[in-house]
């Protein structure tokens, strides 16, 4: 299959030219053309494929319940994340669901690809912003190792609030079953989450969200994140969970940033529903606004509506932040720190995973390994009806 854009991001620069594709995998790009042309995109931009590690869900299809349709809820979810350019991802969702993942992963999928599960908790710890304390549950080593027995090798994540009794310990498991673990939900301040950077953690949840902040005094968990040269940071980059202001400040003090980011989504399955008030997996009432918030009654945040895509638009749009960079964050770094060798760029011997995108970031093709997953034109009602019977109020 040969593919034509005139603005195809590769490893290389950007092309005016062709994609060969053979088997799943580029063979080429070339500003030549030996062949016919089977895909002639114009003007629109190709760029890598999203690869999207802290997603809950989307389109109606949630991961953080324990769903009487699981496996429906699975592919339906990896197929709404393909219609917003994700074409691999490590879905983030509760323990029940692990096992359905792990055997959805083995199968032919109409969407975008799991390479790995990320657990969000449930060892968390975290007053946040609006000074309510949920509490959190005591860590149970022998569920840790649950959980890795459970997810059949595919669990890559597990995000710890390293303030907690035997935190450390937990870590240690992880790790020594080959799973990254991130700092997440914690009150921890700059020295403790220092320490815990020695124990083993090596990703920074929804960086700058649900940690303690920076002061001049006091430089916080944030200011651990940003100063230890070796984590990587997620980071959700739609201007409204971190404004761009303080967007900026951190992409100035991480060193090497473009290397250390990792851009996520943290999307709840209202991400593509109408504005309006919603039970969130049947536990607690959310607003959905007209900015795309995502938040509680008291104003709490609850994860995002608005996918990768959308930060980065915003850091090209709004903060002059060249798509080269963006798409590094997106696609090329996640690729690179969760063992997905073959994705993440536009390059010979790479997956053919890549995006069609109009001048306004809106997704119009989504390929993953050569297939195409997500069509605009043809791809029509990809919500998922139970959820809006079940679960929108008003």
């Amino acid at each position: 299959m040969i593919i034509k854009s005139s603005r195809i991001y590769s490893s290389n620069g950007i092309v005016d030219g062709y994609i060969y594709i053979e088997n799943g995998k580029i063979s080429n790009i070339s500003d030549v053309c030996n062949g016919v042309v089977d895909k002639d995109y114009g003007s629109f931009r190709i760029i890598p494929g999203i690869i999207d590690t802290h997603n809950h869900g989307t389109m109606g299809y949630g991961l953080m319940a324990d769903n009487e349709n699981r496996e429906k809820i699975v592919r339906g979810y990896l197929k709404g994340v393909a219609s917003q350019g994700v074409t691999a991802c490590l879905p983030t969702s509760t323990f029940a669901l692990f096992e359905t993942i792990a055997d959805v992963a083995k199968t032919k999928i109409d969407g975008a690809k799991p390479i790995g599960i990320h657990s969000e908790g449930p060892y968390l710890n975290r007053v946040g912003e609006k000074g309510i304390d949920t509490g959190h549950p005591n860590i149970d080593l022998k569920h840790c190792q649950d959980m890795v027995d459970k997810a059949q090798g595919m669990l890559k994540l597990v995000a710890i609030a390293p303030e907690l009794p035997n935190a450390k310990e937990a870590i240690e498991l992880f790790n020594k079953n080959g799973v990254r673990c991130a700092f997440a939900h914690s009150n921890a301040m700059f020295d403790e989450t220092m320490e815990s950077f020695k124990w083993g953690i090596t990703v920074t949840t929804h960086t700058a969200n649900v940690m303690s902040g920076i002061h001049h005094r006091n430089m916080g968990g944030l200011g651990a994140c940003l100063l230890n040269d070796d984590v990587y940071n997620e980071l959700i980059a739609d201007g409204l969970h971190v404004s761009n202001e303080m967007m900026e400040i951190m992409l100035r003090v991480k060193k090497n940033a473009y290397d250390k980011v990792l851009l996520v989504s943290d999307n709840v399955p209202m991400s593509g529903a109408p504005i309006g008030r919603y039970i969130l997996e049947g536990m607690f009432e959310v607003n959905i606004d007209d900015d795309g918030y995502c938040l509680t009654d008291t104003g709490r945040l609850c994860g995002s509506t608005l996918p990768v895509i959308r930060g980065i638009e915003n850091l090209v749009t709004n903060m002059n932040i060249p798509l080269e960079d963006a798409i590094k964050m997106s696609s090329k770094n996640p690729a690179m720190v969760y063992g997905a060798v073959n994705k993440g760029e536009l390059s010979i011997g790479k997956d053919a995973d890549f995006v069609v995108i109009d001048n306004d970031f809106n997704v119009k093709y989504t390929y993953s390994e050569g297939v195409c997953v997500y069509d605009y034109v043809q791809d029509k009602n990809l919500f998922y009806d139970d959820f809006m019977e079940k679960c929108f109020l008003v």
